[in-house]
């Protein structure tokens, strides 16, 4: 047997066992709340860019995105346009509707779907950064007592690949103010892995409540990518979600 059929066909399998756990823990907790509710945290989502393409999960054929320019609603990739001529390209790939309310705690039918990123980087110059962005409702974002941002995703490394690759990405929160501010928070870690695996990045309610977002104008969840090597990063799953007073 061809072994990258082979080795397709593993990860296929890992794709469908990830979304039997998480079925089965959405049964799980279903139950819990049946005979002790108050023992479960209350989510809802946020709506986000990435959140409705991949609850949508119409496909998307490859295509070349421009810096800052939507590929998809309030979805678009950060590209330093200073240094060379780094690009990206885009595609998404659409499975089959299954319902996936362990992630969302409501039982919601979402489409499985894979969001494919894989950047063309220049051989003179290297960029200072390149980034998957979504914006985030503010106004959402507000009401929350505490959030969570799940992601599921691995990186595709191509086997000839000689860069250095860092060992992890990281996630953040980039909050723009009234008179022009922007800081970013969350600084959340995510392994460069081959294989998928799903995170959970959290803000506590007293954390929530240190950002002080009274005078947010706008939010973004921004995701940097490495800024060297060939590869291209998958993301299945992306839903930020805000806790519920009990």
């Amino acid at each position: 047997m061809d072994v990258q059929m082979s080795l397709s066909r593993i990860r296929t399998q890992l794709g469908g066992m990830e979304r039997m756990v998480r079925l089965l823990r959405a049964e799980i907790e279903g139950h819990i709340a049946e005979v002790d509710p108050a023992s479960l945290d209350r989510y809802s989502e946020i709506p986000t860019g990435l959140g409705q393409l991949f609850s949508e999960a119409a496909p998307l054929s490859a295509i070349a995105a421009e810096p800052y320019k939507h590929f998809a609603k309030d979805v678009w990739i950060g590209l330093d346009t200073e240094a060379g001529d780094t690009g990206a390209t885009v595609s998404l790939k659409a499975l089959h509707r299954a319902g996936e309310g362990a992630l969302l705690g409501a039982g919601a039918a979402r489409g499985v779907a894979r969001l494919s990123v894989n950047p063309v980087f220049p051989m003179a110059a290297k960029p200072r950064w390149v980034t998957l962005e979504t914006a985030v409702s503010v106004e959402a974002l507000k009401r929350a007592k505490g959030l969570r941002v799940d992601t599921i995703s691995f990186f595709d490394i191509a086997a000839g690949n000689s860069a250095q690759i860092p060992r992890s990405v990281t996630l953040n929160l980039r909050l723009h103010r009234q008179g022009g501010k922007a800081s970013d928070h969350l600084n959340y870690r995510i392994p460069v892995s081959t294989m998928p695996f799903e995170h959970s990045a959290r803000l506590s309610p007293a954390a929530i409540a240190e950002l002080a977002l009274e005078d947010v104008t706008e939010a973004l969840m921004i995701l940097e990518l490495p800024l060297a090597g060939t590869y291209a990063l998958k993301l299945d799953h992306f839903a930020v979600l805000a806790l519920e007073e009990g």
